[in-house]
């Protein structure tokens, strides 16, 4: 039988520690540079031993965890992408009779490429789909006491940090639908010789929809997080923890604080579309402490050679969110581009 993690410090403060008792096993001198102190080297396999409380939350931290790493291999599958078709040959004028046989090789070429842009579709409607019932785990009356620990929250965050990127990549990629237009126009000239295509072609458009749409990765996971009340509850429970995270420097390492500088404003949007009153946040969390993390930090990494805006995040989603648009105070934060040349010229040096 599990027992209540009160419970169990309440019987621990019992425990005698008197100093100058013998330890049965000295200081460890190994130090780890790879994980850090939200991390579980074991995956949590020992809480079982303890008899806590705590198997659903760490099931839910190791599914976080997983699902982040899968995302990291997604983004880098998409950033590596390269355009086929250059490389594609072109028949000359002498052997037009050989079109259709072109068509067919060119389309099973692209099918290979395009395999990997629908895995990543799949990948990310599961982990939107998983991301949103974990955060609604946490607003029901019985969890909003003890809400999720500081391990569950870097989790969460990680995981929407890597939703955040591969948009970002998807949106950034050219030669994405470059191909995927070859790709639609040989599959009309093979899909003659074929029987059923209508799945297939279904398939397609929800393809095209995904790769056509900015921000349809985040569009899909405000689908998912608001099927259900009250989650803007623990929104709000995450934006206070990266803005107090921020200003007390709590994030000491670099790829940390940009995780935060990322996802901070897809917070602010989403709780700011809910149905609830979202004036609620700028009660908890002034308005000016937002504005000013956004105007230290006017351009972050992304990934190695790609970068972004919070002010143009918040420009180009307030688009999508029709509530957000009202916060004209956020939304007038200049982007990178219409900084006066001065400032953007002093900008490097502060």
């Amino acid at each position: 039988m599990a027992v209540p993690v009160e419970e169990a410090i309440a019987a621990l403060s019992t425990f005698s520690l008197e100093d100058e008792q013998p330890e049965v096993q000295g200081p460890g001198m190994w130090v780890s540079t790879e994980r850090g102190a939200t991390d579980s080297p074991i995956e949590y396999s020992d809480v079982s031993a303890y008899r806590l409380s705590l198997s659903e939350d760490t099931k839910a931290l190791n599914q976080l965890n997983t699902l982040t790493q899968e995302g990291k291999e997604m983004a880098s599958v998409l950033y590596t992408y390269r355009s086929c078709v250059k490389a594609l040959p072109q028949l000359p004028d002498s052997m037009k009779q050989s079109q259709a046989d072109l068509y067919l090789e060119t389309y099973q070429v692209l099918d290979l490429e395009m395999s990997r842009l629908r895995e990543i579709q799949r990948w990310q409607a599961s982990a939107s789909s998983k991301l949103a019932a974990d955060m609604q785990r946490f607003s029901r009356p019985e969890r909003r006491i003890n809400g999720p620990t500081v391990s569950h929250l870097w989790s969460m965050l990680k995981l929407l940090d890597v939703l955040v990127q591969l948009d970002h990549l998807k949106n950034a990629k050219a030669s994405i639908p470059n191909d995927f237009s070859w790709y639609k126009r040989t599959f009309t000239q093979v899909s003659g010789q074929w029987q059923d295509t209508d799945s297939m072609r279904e398939e397609l458009d929800d393809l095209q929809i995904f790769l056509s749409t900015r921000w349809a990765i985040l569009l899909n996971l405000h689908v998912e997080m608001f099927r259900v009340n009250n989650v803007e509850d623990i929104l709000q429970v995450l934006i206070v923890f990266v803005v107090e995270s921020l200003e007390l420097d709590f994030a000491l390492l670099f790829p940390e604080r940009h995780i935060l500088l990322r996802v901070l404003p897809v917070l602010v949007v989403l709780v700011t579309s809910s149905e609830k009153d979202s004036e609620s946040l700028y009660k908890r969390v002034k308005i000016n402490r937002l504005i000013n993390i956004f105007k230290n930090d006017v351009v972050i990494p992304a990934f190695p050679d790609l970068h972004l805006s919070p002010a143009a995040i918040l420009k180009e989603l307030s688009t999508y969110f029709p509530k957000f648009s009202s916060q004209t105070r956020l939304l007038t934060l200049p982007a990178p581009h219409e900084l006066p040349p001065r400032e953007a010229q002093e900008y490097p040096s502060n």
